[in-house]
């Protein structure tokens, strides 16, 4: 398997550099045929410079991947074949979209190529200023991580058979027994009690239902709730661990708010020089043929 995934890597760089000095694509190599359509290794080339480099990979991993892509090219242009047969190309409309398409095509190259002409500010000296500023964008608040045991409550002739049930849960955890292996034996959270009852991250207080949190901010680190109850049921709460609020840290901020600026400062840039392109102030309407166009009143 790996020499063939070689043999496939070395035909490629020859096609590649075949197709260097291919200028308009005669005497390309033929990789698939039948009948009057054939995939040259321009095409594959081509669909190649649409792709990120992991579908090169994958394209590439074996004779059979590379086939059905190959396959997919010659469909495509199959289809465009008989589509010309029938004259689809001379529709109006099909028209109409092939020039947006490429006016649209022609604009995004624009604004990579703009992109990449941007000269960048000291994003660090802007991150720092953005913080000392807009210090109150980086105030954290109050997390906790917590685990719990829910019996549900479907209707109100389940409530209190099911907050009897509770109330023997809870009674049992007073005597000793450990939460997690309750949680994993009776909670009715299908995705927290394989994991002893764990919800498996930190979260804030506006994350989860006011009974919820309410119950959850009172207790100690490592306490047990009474039984709580909101509208998925009863609970009985562990709380795990809390962070109080505060200020995050430059250093913690810094990556994401570079990244952020670097961001927001290139679409910016990009947007502002888009307006180059629209028509300027001294350009004329032909009103005339503009009320033409419009519905008589």
């Amino acid at each position: 398997m790996r020499a063939m995934q070689l043999m496939i890597g070395m035909l490629f760089s020859s096609l590649t550099a075949v197709m260097v000095w291919a200028g308009d694509g005669a005497d390309q190599p033929i990789l698939l045929s039948a009948g009057e359509i054939v995939v040259t290794a321009q095409d594959l080339q081509q669909r190649f410079l649409l792709l990120p480099k992991t579908e090169h990979d994958k394209i590439l991993a074996g004779p059979d991947s590379l086939k059905d892509f190959l396959r997919l090219i010659y469909q495509d242009k199959h289809m465009a074949v008989a589509a010309e047969r029938l004259k689809l190309n001379e529709d109006p409309a099909v028209q109409a979209k092939l020039i947006l398409v490429q006016q649209q095509v022609l604009a995004e190259a624009l604004r990579e190529h703009t992109r990449k002409q941007i000269e960048s500010p000291d994003f660090a000296a802007l991150a720092r200023e953005h913080y000392t500023v807009r210090r109150d964008e980086f105030q954290l608040p109050e997390q906790f991580k917590a685990a719990h045991i829910l019996k549900k409550v479907q209707c109100d002739c389940e409530r209190e058979p099911k907050r009897q049930v509770m109330e023997q849960l809870r009674v049992r955890l007073q005597g000793g027994e450990e939460f997690a292996t309750l949680a994993k034996a009776e909670s009715e959270d299908v995705s927290t009690a394989p994991q002893g009852g764990d919800l498996g991250r930190w979260f804030k207080r506006s994350d989860v239902v006011a009974p919820f949190a309410d119950a959850l901010a009172k207790l100690e680190k490592g306490q047990v709730s009474d039984i709580v109850e909101t509208q998925y049921g009863f609970h009985l709460i562990k709380k795990l661990d809390d962070q109080p609020a505060r200020l995050q840290s430059f250093d913690e901020a810094r990556e994401s708010l570079e990244q952020r600026l670097r961001g927001s400062y290139v679409d910016d840039q990009i947007v502002e020089r888009a307006k180059d392109y629209l028509p300027p102030a001294d350009a004329k309407f032909n009103e005339t043929a503009l009320q033409s166009l419009l519905p008589a009143h």
